[in-house]
């Protein structure tokens, strides 16, 4: 910086005096973090463009292509440049680089345990069996699950599926990778490397989980109870995890959703809050049919706000309808970002994003909302609000007992099968069977990464009851004011927590309240 100048006569004197040269300032350093940042954006745009043609073509997505010329992101001077920059910021530019620090390190820990992962992730998608002479995939499970009226048939599929390759030591492979790539990270194992992508005590989020599983126990087992009985035929105490695509797929009346009124209920969605999809610069829905396009909705923030796209090929169900609302509520807020920052703009916690996508996916079993779009139609809801809640709290309980027994097991890793049995019984409200449901109920979690899932479950109750409390009806989305809230919220991008979304809605934490609060409500109008 210059120095202040000296007094008249002073600098007088010293002008008419003979000075030395200066000595040359030493050139400055630049700042590698805005660079760094270009590259990072880069990447990101980069790669949701090749996983975009993938899902829209089927052309095979070359995601290890994107890294070339950019691996310096990958190099530990990368990471130290910004924990260096970190420890000298303040404020918002102190958030801003921990989401940035944290990016850094999830990438280069998926290099590091990338083997594994790949291993792994080719002997479930290579693994077959036989199945009614012929050779299924593991793929397929859970499809034959929920297409077979047998119960001891299903025993006998997930059997076949369990022997079909071995599970517990590829999990455990995984698992293993994860915690020498931690530790080659400089931390002392994966849940400290947790911590640091979560941006919260992994204990905090235990506890988080447990007062969830706490909170909705009530009213999963009283539902739970209804269905099997009412849909298959068996007591509570009978079900098993194999029974639940069964379950959950009887449960749905599949005309309350049909193909051709998908887009128009997203259109709905939006339209009463003042935000018509036309007026959501930035987003594209593609809904064209095209060989080798993928049938399940997705959304990919290519550039943030100005390109984001939703692909979907309408098909009807409850599942496709939940899966095109969730997206278009997390697309909406993409498009709606108006954070200048990178970090704010498309890295942070993906709890947030995440949680307006639930808000809006949540819409398929609101009983307001099923009544509307469905013109009150003689079959009613009720069936339809059972079925959305089953499979909601069994999506929260399961992400809150993945947490829940993750952290119980870093603290007492020799008794690891009893805690998950102990953790996985709990979650679904009925005995488990652990080591035979390779179908995506096995709960190794070593990052919390269902810690991101439970937080958003959380916040999309609370932001659905704070939108019904100020537009004064259960029918949040009818109040062009909400969407005048929500607009001013996602501006924001990632720079609030779902933790101070929360507080500015007035609630005094992010707690399972609303969420229990809600499912009992949607379980009482649904009827006996």
């Amino acid at each position: 910086m210059r120095r202040l100048l000296p007094a008249l006569t002073t600098l007088a004197l010293a002008c008419a005096q003979p000075r030395p040269a200066p000595d040359p300032l030493p050139p400055a350093t630049p700042d590698p973090i805005p660079s760094l940042r270009l590259e990072v954006e880069a990447l990101l745009t980069a790669q949701a463009q090749a996983t975009w043609r993938s899902w829209s073509t089927g052309e095979p997505a070359d995601l290890a292509a994107t890294w070339r010329g950019r691996e310096r992101l990958l190099a530990p001077e990368a990471r130290a440049e910004v924990r260096r920059a970190l420890g000298e910021a303040k404020g918002e530019a102190r958030r801003a680089l921990a989401y940035l620090n944290a990016f850094l390190l999830g990438e280069q820990l998926a290099q590091a345990s990338a083997a594994a992962t790949e291993r792994a992730a080719a002997a479930r998608a290579g693994a077959t069996f036989a199945w009614d002479g012929r050779q299924v995939t593991v793929r397929e499970v859970s499809a034959l699950l929920a297409a077979e009226p047998d119960a001891g048939r299903r025993t006998a599929l997930e059997g076949a599926c369990a022997a079909a390759a071995p599970w517990g030591s590829l999990e455990e492979a995984e698992v293993a990778a994860v915690e020498a790539g931690a530790r080659a990270l400089d931390f002392p194992g994966a849940l400290a490397l947790a911590a640091e992508l979560r941006g919260e005590p992994p204990e905090s989020l235990a506890t988080l989980a447990e007062q969830t599983l706490a909170a909705t126990d009530s009213v999963h087992r009283e539902l739970l109870e209804d269905l099997a009985r009412r849909e298959l035929g068996l007591p509570l105490s009978a079900l098993r995890a194999r029974d639940l695509p069964r379950l959950f797929r009887l449960a749905h009346q599949p005309r309350t959703f049909p193909a051709g009124r998908l887009l128009a209920d997203g259109q709905a969605a939006f339209q009463g809050l003042g935000l018509p999809l036309s007026s959501l610069t930035g987003l594209t829905i593609d809904a064209e049919p095209r060989t080798g396009k993928s049938p399940r909705p997705l959304m990919l923030p290519v550039e943030v706000p100005g390109r984001v796209l939703l692909s979907v090929l309408p098909s009807g169900g409850a599942g496709e309808a939940r899966a095109y609302l969730h997206e278009l509520g997390a697309g909406a807020f993409f498009a709606r970002v108006r954070a200048e920052q990178l970090e704010f703009r498309r890295l942070g916690p993906a709890s947030v994003a995440e949680a307006w996508g639930c808000l809006f996916g949540g819409l398929t079993g609101d009983p307001a909302w099923l009544v509307e779009r469905t013109g009150g139609s003689a079959h009613g809801p009720g069936q339809e609000v059972r079925a959305a809640l089953a499979e909601r709290l069994h999506e929260v309980r399961l992400a809150a007992a993945r947490v829940a027994a993750e952290v119980e097991r870093a603290r007492d890793p020799s008794h690891g099968a009893e805690v998950e049995a102990r953790w996985l019984e709990r979650a679904l409200g009925h005995p488990a069977e652990t080591g035979r449901a390779p179908c995506g109920l096995l709960l190794r979690d070593p990052l919390l990464r269902s810690g991101e899932v439970l937080r958003a479950q959380l916040l999309a109750a609370q932001a659905a009851a704070f939108l019904a409390r100020r537009a004064g009806s259960p029918a949040w989305w009818r109040s062009a004011e909400n969407g005048a809230w929500l607009q001013q919220a996602w501006a924001g991008g990632t720079r609030s927590t779902a933790a101070e979304i929360s507080s500015s809605m007035e609630f005094k934490a992010l707690d399972p309240a609303a969420l229990a609060a809600s499912a009992r409500a949607r379980l009482d109008a649904a009827g006996p």
